[in-house]
């Protein structure tokens, strides 16, 4: 038995590879976060000192803009379009409007920013405004801006290890968190609640999962607020180093290869990005609206395909604008990741196909 979806599991070869010949984390242009959000409370932080007034998508996790809220900062939120790509004429008049110290940019889907986005930026950068690019939905991105202060994202998202975000600034002046320590709580369940769904897996004991997603619920809601930052953990950086990352890439581009051509058919799925052109880099999901999204996903879950709503509105001040709530209200994300080959996404297409 096998899950589509929901936390990577550990396994005994994986505590293997964990030994391996790392004694520390090295000091490199990346600071290693256990979590991203403490990357980007640091960078909140930091910038304290100036007008505390940033620019955040209006489409964007929670996570996004506690750090903030935590830190005083008044936000504002700029809208994207449909395809997920910034909503530049809207987002020039909030710019003028307000004069924000920082914006956060997200680019989605595996696709790079686009000349457009890019024009934007540097137009607010050269007015002081200084930006920060969140790559966790493309984490292997190279592009990479001049006109970027930051660049942040999280590991965790992407590999089976219990924390992992990291802060790349491009000043190396400036200077951040020393001194951190281990998220040790956090990581102790994580740790817990992939171990046990690695068990499930291999004896598909229904007790052992519904043990692994309390545990990991639990370690979630530890971190939901009240943000300390923390070091990366020796352990998830040494996996981190064991993980075949080609062939991670390989695995997601072939998969959402594989939905996109089959998905692309069904009249009541209408996909984020459908120009395999533009998806530069490894997406992190394959992610389309759906019309019957509550039922769809109710469905999918039934046949063991976990299919995540990214994001659940949390702060309503993000819905902006029409366009906003469609996107919160419709949108649906598929797993596409190393763990899943053509097999699985022939199911997931053949189940939305009848459901849709």
């Amino acid at each position: 038995m096998i899950d589509i979806g929901s936390i990577f599991p550990l396994y005994e070869i994986d505590l293997k590879a964990s030994r391996f010949e790392i004694v520390e984390i090295p000091n490199e242009k990346k600071i290693f976060y256990s979590l991203c959000r403490e990357a980007l409370y640091a960078i909140a932080k930091y910038n304290s000192t100036s007008e505390k007034i940033v620019l955040l998508p209006a489409y964007t996790c929670d996570t996004l803009i506690t750090p903030f809220k935590e830190l005083g900062w008044t936000c504002y939120y700029y809208p994207v379009d449909l395809q997920l790509r910034i909503d530049v004429k809207e987002s020039v008049r909030l710019y003028n409007m307000c004069h924000a110290a920082l914006i956060v940019v997200h680019p989605y889907c595996g696709k790079d920013l686009s000349n457009e986005e890019i024009n934007f930026l540097e137009a607010i950068h050269n007015r002081g405004c200084k930006i920060v690019v969140d790559l966790t939905q493309c984490i292997f991105s190279v592009q990479r801006l001049n006109c970027v202060d930051y660049y942040i994202g999280s590991y965790r998202k992407w590999f089976a290890i219990p924390d992992g975000g990291f802060l790349e600034p491009k000043d190396e002046s400036e200077i951040f968190d020393t001194g951190l320590t281990n998220n040790e709580d956090f990581v102790s369940l994580q740790y817990d609640a992939m171990y046990l769904r690695g068990l499930y897996f291999l004896n598909g004991n229904e007790i052992v999962k519904d043990i692994s997603r309390r545990l990991n619920k639990k370690a979630e809601r530890m971190i939901d607020t009240n943000i300390i930052p923390h070091r990366m953990s020796l352990f998830s950086y040494r996996l981190l180093n064991a993980e075949d990352v080609q062939k991670n890439q390989s695995k997601r581009f072939a998969n959402y290869k594989y939905l996109l051509d089959n998905l692309i058919k069904v009249n009541k799925c209408k996909i984020v990005c459908s120009n395999m052109y533009e998806v530069t880099s490894a997406p992190l999901y394959f992610m389309f609206y759906s019309e019957n999204r509550s039922n769809l996903q109710k469905k999918l879950a039934e046949q063991h395909i976990y299919a995540p709503i990214l994001w659940p509105v949390v702060y309503d001040e993000v819905l902006v604008d029409d366009t906003t709530k469609f996107i919160y209200e419709n949108i649906l994300a598929i797993p596409i990741d190393q763990r899943y080959d053509e097999k699985d996404m022939e199911k997931i297409v053949e189940l939305i196909e009848k459901l849709s």
